[in-house]
């Protein structure tokens, strides 16, 4: 039995007339008594009775009236769900991030994507926010996440993924161990761990100082580094003291490696952002992870 030869019984059903169908399908009236033939020989019944008035249902073809509908029915059910699996999302996201998006973030937010597209493949490089946007601009990876602009707002579109504070840490035996909050203006009397200038957590901590119109330049920086795990490591060491995301500053307290003092009378949050190059259209993989990522 062929799919098609239920189509012509629905036809010849509706029209009431061998003729009348075979005009609607526009095929000759032999090709529809053919097909309502083969019909009945497959369920082994006469389906329709023909007289001069034209053609009306048997009582088994009454039968087949009821299900043949349904049958054509699930026959597209099955072909569109076909269709959608083998439309199914697929490629590879590539991303860009600096350290605290890049570690604590952006693995929740291509976790729950994966769930909803598990053919999608993402790649995140992790480095900083300098490098980051360096790789995004020069069309290299697909989006960056960063944790500063980094005067950069004309030549991106951006959104908010996470907002969070940036603490001073120190060793857990430091003398400032025990305060709870102090000064920016304090932070200039001790060796400073900072990192490089093409952080973005960098370029807040200059925000922040130059906020409370102290110069930067006037920490005893004593060590550069290129990462926030290493800046913590540093600091645990006694190396200096240092100023990191609270995400990654609580992990190492909770670990005991260093303790926490907040700043006092600053700002001392700041946004998380993934970003894109300014593009009339994407791809429909990439439209698809911008539109779901949201603020955490």
């Amino acid at each position: 039995m062929r799919i098609d030869f239920l189509k012509t019984f629905l036809e010849v059903v509706f029209a009431e007339s061998f003729l009348e169908a075979a005009k609607r399908l526009k095929v000759t009236q032999a090709t529809v008594s053919n097909q309502i033939a083969s019909l009945e020989e497959y369920f082994g019944v006469k389906l329709f009775v023909r007289t001069r008035d034209g053609a009306y249902l048997t009582e088994e073809g009454k039968i087949l009236n009821k299900r043949a509908q349904q049958i054509l029915d699930l026959v597209d059910i099955t072909n569109k769900e076909i269709r959608n699996s083998s439309e199914k999302l697929r490629g590879t996201i590539k991303i860009a991030a600096s350290t605290i998006p890049g570690e604590h973030i952006l693995p929740i937010i291509a976790g729950s994507f994966k769930k909803a597209y598990p053919d999608v493949d993402i790649e995140i490089e992790i480095g900083d926010t300098g490098s980051s946007l360096k790789k995004l601009a020069e069309g290299r990876v697909d989006f960056a996440a960063i944790g500063s602009l980094m005067d950069t707002q004309n030549i991106f579109e951006t959104k908010v993924i996470a907002r969070e504070r940036l603490v001073v840490i120190t060793s857990v035996n430091h003398e400032l161990s025990n305060k709870k909050a102090l000064d920016l203006s304090e932070i200039l009397n001790y060796p400073f761990v900072s990192r490089e200038h093409s952080s973005g957590t960098r370029n807040e901590i200059n925000k922040i100082f130059t906020e409370q119109h102290i110069d930067p330049e006037k920490l005893n920086i004593v060590l550069e580094l290129g990462s926030t795990g290493s800046v913590i490591t540093a600091v645990s060491e006694g190396i200096g003291i240092g100023i990191v995301s609270s995400i990654a500053a609580e992990k190492a307290k909770a670990a005991r490696l260093v303790d926490i003092v907040e700043i006092k009378n600053a700002r001392n949050w700041r946004e998380l952002f993934l970003v894109r190059l300014k593009k009339p259209e994407y791809p429909e993989i990439l439209e698809k992870f911008w539109g779901s990522v949201k603020k955490m």
